[in-house]
């Protein structure tokens, strides 16, 4: 009996102690405006560029399933340029089309072009470490040509150490 007693003493001096943990709710504001910041960058548009200063570039009408999709000089004013992450991981125009391939996705060489955006694999992208951008039947993106071609086109490819497969 008298360890019961002890124990509530004790308990009864702690659990006033335990029941004023406060938060800085400023820093959790704070916090919460910064992960809704980098959400909404993560959908924001923006270019695509390699290292030669191209971007990835519709060739076409933005806005046509079909439309190819190449290289060329970087251009911030061009809407042809502008492309966005959208919430299941397709690379999305201003145009409201998604980047996919034509013909057989599982094949190298196949040319990027815009489609209608869908639940295709070949139509869901990541950037990865070293700034690939790889479609989810695991084919990079590579520019053909080299550093000194103007324009072009752009294919799928088996990924490598190409420069030709680097999107900043």
């Amino acid at each position: 009996m008298k360890h019961a007693l002890l124990l509530t003493g004790v308990l009864i001096g702690y659990v006033p102690a335990a029941l004023c943990v406060s938060f800085n709710t400023d820093a959790l504001k704070s916090m919460q405006q910064e992960g809704k910041k980098i959400a909404e960058q993560a959908k924001a548009l923006r270019a695509f560029a390699l290292p030669n200063n191209k971007c990835l570039h519709v060739t076409g009408d933005l806005r046509k399933a079909g439309a190819n999709v190449g290289f060329q000089d970087c251009n911030a004013d061009s809407n042809n340029q502008k492309w966005r992450f959208d919430e299941q991981g397709r690379l999305a125009n201003q145009g409201g089309k998604c980047l996919g391939v034509a013909g057989d996705p599982n094949k190298p060489g196949a040319s990027a072009v815009l489609q209608d955006c869908g639940a295709a694999k070949a139509q869901r992208w990541t950037q990865d470490g070293k700034q690939r951008l790889v479609n989810g039947v695991g084919k990079c993106l590579h520019a053909v040509g080299d550093g000194n071609t103007v324009a072009g086109n752009v294919v799928t490819t088996n990924c490598g150490e190409a420069p030709n497969q680097v999107w900043r």
